[in-house]
C-alpha cells in the first residue's frame, strides 16, 4: 500500500468515492420516483461492487499475483459497464408516439425539429433490426415558400438517421474558437476527455471522434446553427449521445441551456404524459454518460440518436441484385447493339470506336420504363418488387482504344484486346458522351475498354427535374430509388462486360469489321474506375458488385449533405433551393432529411462495408482513392471523411508546407512501405496554381478549379491507377515528396 496511508482509512476513502458516484448515477429524482428501477437494478450495485474491489487491489500493491487480479478484475469492471451501458439501449416510447407529444421537439432549438437527429423522432419497433422506426409528424417537417410541407411518409421506412448525419443544434451567438471545439483542423482533439461536444456510442462505450463548424452562410449569429460532423461514418444500427458542455458566446459567457432541457436538468419533470417521458429517457442520457464516464458539469445539451441499421440501408439493394442476378440463372442479360461509329486518328487519336446499345434490366420501379419522378414498388414485405413485366432498357457505350485496334473495321490490323473497366461518369453526363481530360488518353495509353450507363437520376435527362425536386421535397424520393435502379444496371453492364458470351461475343466489338478476334480480354478481371459522380455512385456500385474486386475512385466524395454548400456544381440550384425554402436552419435540416433517403442510392450508405467488412454474398474489395487539394466540385473534407471510414493509409508527405491548416488527415494512418497491398489508399495531389480550399460550408471561389484535370490527366497518376487496377498494389509514384503538378489550369477550371 502506499506509504503514509493506513490501508483502511484509504480503501475507504475511494469507496466512498465510488458510493458518491453511484449516487450521482441513481440521482435525487430518481430515487423519489423509482425511475432507475426500471433500468437494469442490481447492475448498478454489481458496478460500485467490482470498482471498489479494483481499487482496493491497486491500493495494496504491485506483486504479479496482484497486478494479474488487478487487470481481471478491471476488465470485469470494464465488462460490466459496457453491459450496463448496453442495457440502457432498449428502445421505450418518449417522443412523438407518446400521447400529448408536440410535434416539435421540447429540447428547443432556432427550428422546431431542432437538435436533429434525435430520438424524440423514433417510434419502438422490434421488427426493426434498430429497434426504432423514423417517426416525422407532418406538421414538424419543413414547410416551402408556397407552404407545403415535406410528406414524411418515405421517412418511415427508415430504422434509424444517416450514418453522415451532420448534427445540428442552435446555440444562439455560439463562440466557436472561445468555445474550443475541434474544426477539421484539429480533429484529434475532439477525443480529449474535456472536450465541449461529446459524441458517445452508447452501443459500445466508445467515444467518436467529430469536427465541428458553424453555418457561415448565415449572417445572423443569433441564428446561426452549429454542425457536428462525425470524423468517420456512425456504426450503423448504434445509439448515438451528443454531449454539449463549457459552451462561451460571443459576449464571453456560458450560454442558457434550453428551457426544457435546463429544467431536466435541475429536478423538474416537464408537465403531462409526455412531458414525464422527455424527462424520464434524458435522466436516462445524463445517467449513460456517467456509467460511461463522461462529465456532465456544466452542460448546455444532451441528446441521444439511433442510427439506421445496416439491414435497413443496404437491404433495398441487395434483395435487388440478389433477386434479379439470379434472373440471369448464369447467363448475361439480354442487350442489343443500336449504334457503332468509327473514328479516324485525326478525329479521335485516341478511340477508335464507340460502341452504343442498350441491355435489358429488371425495373423495381413503380412506373413502366423508369421515368422521371418513378419511386420503388414496394412489395408486401417492404422490399422493393418488380412490376410483372416491368423492365428498363438501359444505353450503355462503350469505347475501343486505339491500342486494342487502331481501325477495328479494317483487317490485318494488330490486335491486343483490352482490359474491361466499368467507368463511372460525372454528375449530370450520358453515357454516349466521350469523356476527356485525360480519361480518353489513359485508356489508349494502357488498352482499357471502358463502358459506362448514365447515372439513372442524375443524368443528363434528370437536370430540369431535379430542379424542380429540391423545391418540393416531398418527392425526392424518386433521386436515390432511380439511382439504386442504375446500380443494379451497373451491375448487370459487369455480366456483360465480364462474360465471354457477353459483349465480347458481338461483332461490334470484334476486329477484322466483325469477322476477327475479340477486342476485350474476358480473362482480365473486370475493375471499376469512376471520376465525380463516377466515384459518388461508384462507391456504392463496389461495395455490391460480386464482380468488381478492385476500384479506383478519382476527385472521390460521398455524402451530398456535406458536398453541396460546398460544391460549385450545387451554385445553379442553390438559389431555387433557398427560395423555396429560405431559412438558413431549414436548409440544412432539408439536406439531412434527403441524406437520409440518399444514403441508399450513393457512397455514404455503403461506405462501412466498402473494403475489409463486405456485405452478405459479396467479396471484399479494394479501393484507390486518387483527391486533388483544393477541388471545386467535392469536398476536400468528405473525402477525408470517406477515407477515414474505409481504413485507408495516406502517402506522405501529404501536402506542400504550409497548405493545410492544423491536421485535416488526423486518424488516416501513413502509408509505410510500398507497394502496398492493403484494403485501401489515398493518394493526394497537390497543384501549385490551385487555392487551398475555404473554411466552412461554402464553395470555393478562388482561382482555377482542378476537378476536371487533376489526377485524371496526370501520367504518374494513371501509372498509379492502372497498377492498382491490374495488381491490386499500390506504387509510390511520388518518391519522398508530395504528389506536387504545375498544370496552369483554365479560369474556375
Amino acid at each position: 500500500m502506499p506509504q503514509g496511508f493506513p490501508g483502511s482509512i484509504w480503501s475507504m476513502s475511494w469507496v466512498s468515492w465510488v458510493s458518491h458516484i453511484s449516487l450521482k448515477y441513481s440521482g435525487s429524482r430518481d430515487r423519489q420516483q423509482g425511475l432507475s428501477r426500471s433500468r437494469q437494478p442490481g447492475l448498478l450495485p454489481a458496478c460500485v461492487a467490482l470498482a471498489t474491489l479494483a481499487l482496493l487491489v491497486t491500493a495494496c500493491g504491485s506483486s504479479p499475483g496482484t497486478q494479474s487480479v488487478l487487470k481481471a478484475t478491471q476488465s470485469v469492471v470494464k465488462n460490466a459497464r459496457l453491459h450496463l451501458l448496453r442495457a440502457t439501449n432498449v428502445p421505450s416510447a418518449w417522443g412523438v408516439s407518446v400521447p400529448g407529444a408536440g410535434p416539435c421537439n421540447p429540447l428547443g432549438g432556432e427550428q422546431c425539429m431542432l437538435p436533429f437527429p434525435s430520438n424524440y423522432y423514433t417510434v419502438p419497433d422490434h421488427s426493426m433490426a434498430s429497434g426504432v422506426q423514423i417517426d416525422f409528424p407532418a406538421r414538424a417537417m419543413p414547410a416551402n415558400s408556397h407552404g407545403v410541407r415535406i410528406d414524411p411518409a418515405t421517412w418511415s421506412r427508415n430504422d434509424g438517421f444517416s450514418p453522415g448525419s451532420g448534427i445540428l443544434v442552435s446555440v444562439p451567438n455560439l463562440d466557436l474558437a472561445a468555445s474550443r471545439i475541434p474544426t477539421s483542423a484539429t480533429v484529434g482533439a475532439s477525443l480529449r476527455r474535456g472536450s465541449p461536444i461529446v459524441l458517445l456510442d452508447a452501443s459500445t462505450g466508445a467515444r467518436l471522434a467529430y469536427w465541428a463548424e458553424l453555418d457561415i452562410r448565415n449572417p445572423n449569429p443569433a441564428t446561426r446553427l452549429l454542425i457536428i460532423h462525425p470524423a468517420a461514418n456512425l456504426p450503423e444500427g448504434h445509439r448515438i449521445i451528443v454531449v454539449l458542455r463549457n459552451l462561451t458566446t460571443t459576449a464571453g459567457a456560458h450560454p442558457s441551456p434550453p428551457p426544457a432541457f435546463n429544467a431536466i436538468v435541475h429536478h423538474k419533470v416537464l408537465a403531462g404524459t409526455s412531458g414525464a417521458a422527455v424527462t424520464k429517457h434524458i435522466d436516462g442520457v445524463l445517467a449513460d454518460l456517467r456509467v460511461a464516464g463522461v462529465s456532465t458539469r456544466r452542460l448546455y445539451l444532451a441528446w441521444d440518436f439511433t442510427v439506421i441499421s445496416r439491414q435497413n440501408l443496404t437491404g433495398w439493394m441487395l434483395h435487388m441484385r440478389d433477386q434479379a442476378l439470379a434472373g440471369l440463372h448464369g447467363g448475361v442479360p439480354a442487350f442489343q447493339v443500336t449504334a457503332v461509329k468509327n473514328f479516324t486518328s485525326s478525329a479521335n487519336p485516341e478511340i477508335s470506336r464507340q460502341v452504343i446499345g442498350t441491355l435489358a434490366v429488371p425495373s423495381y420501379l413503380n412506373k413502366p420504363g423508369g421515368p422521371m419522378g418513378s419511386t420503388f414498388n414496394f412489395g408486401p414485405d417492404g422490399l422493393p418488387q418488380q412490376l410483372p413485366g416491368n423492365v428498363q432498357h438501359v444505353v450503355f457505350a462503350c469505347l475501343i482504344p486505339r491500342s486494342a485496334d487502331p481501325n477495328p473495321s479494317l483487317p490485318s490490323q494488330p490486335v491486343h484486346p483490352g482490359q474491361p473497366v466499368l467507368y463511372g461518369k460525372g454528375l449530370f453526363s450520358l453515357a454516349t458522351e466521350m469523356d476527356a481530360s485525360g480519361v480518353l488518353a489513359s485508356a489508349d495509353r494502357f488498352d482499357l475498354v471502358q463502358c459506362s450507363i448514365s447515372p439513372l437520376g442524375l443524368d443528363a435527362n434528370d437536370e430540369l427535374y431535379d430542379a424542380g425536386i429540391i423545391q418540393n421535397l416531398s418527392g425526392f424520393a424518386a433521386v436515390p430509388d432511380r439511382l439504386q435502379q442504375a446500380i443494379l444496371s451497373s451491375l448487370f453492364l459487369e455480366r456483360l462486360m465480364a462474360s465471354p458470351t457477353g459483349l465480347a461475343s458481338n461483332p461490334a466489338f470484334r476486329s477484322d469489321g466483325g469477322r476477327g478476334k475479340s477486342l476485350i480480354d474476358t480473362s482480365a478481371p473486370l475493375t471499376y474506375y469512376g471520376n465525380s459522380e463516377g466515384s459518388l455512385l461508384g462507391g456504392a456500385v463496389t461495395a455490391v458488385s460480386t464482380q468488381v474486386r478492385r476500384a479506383v475512385l478519382g476527385v472521390p466524395s460521398m455524402n451530398y449533405s456535406i458536398l453541396l454548400d460546398r460544391s460549385v456544381d450545387f451554385t445553379g440550384f442553390s438559389s431555387l433551393f433557398g427560395s423555396a425554402y429560405p431559412s438558413h436552419s431549414e436548409q440544412l435540416l432539408a439536406l439531412d432529411l434527403m441524406q437520409m433517403l440518399w444514403d441508399r442510392g450513393e457512397t455514404n450508405g455503403y461506405v462501412e462495408q466498402l473494403t475489409n467488412h463486405p456485405l452478405p454474398g459479396t467479396p471484399p474489395h479494394q479501393v484507390l482513392l486518387q483527391m486533388v487539394f483544393g477541388d471545386h466540385q467535392v469536398a476536400n473534407v468528405s473525402t477525408e471523411i470517406e477515407a477515414r471510414t474505409i481504413g485507408a493509409v495516406i502517402h506522405v508527405p501529404i501536402l506542400r508546407p504550409h497548405r493545410a491548416v492544423g491536421d485535416p488527415f488526423w486518424g488516416i494512418p501513413k502509408i509505410r512501405s510500398y507497394p502496398y497491398t492493403g484494403s485501401a489508399a489515398l493518394f493526394l495531389w497537390d497543384d501549385v496554381y490551385v487555392a487551398p480550399p475555404p473554411a466552412g460550408n461554402v464553395p470555393p471561389e478562388v482561382g482555377p478549379d482542378p476537378h476536371d484535370y487533376i489526377p485524371r490527366s496526370v501520367p504518374a497518376a494513371q501509372d498509379q491507377l492502372v497498377h492498382f487496377l491490374d495488381t491490386g498494389q499500390v506504387i509510390n509514384v511520388c518518391g519522398a515528396a508530395p504528389c506536387v503538378t504545375s498544370i496552369k489550369l483554365p479560369p474556375g477550371g
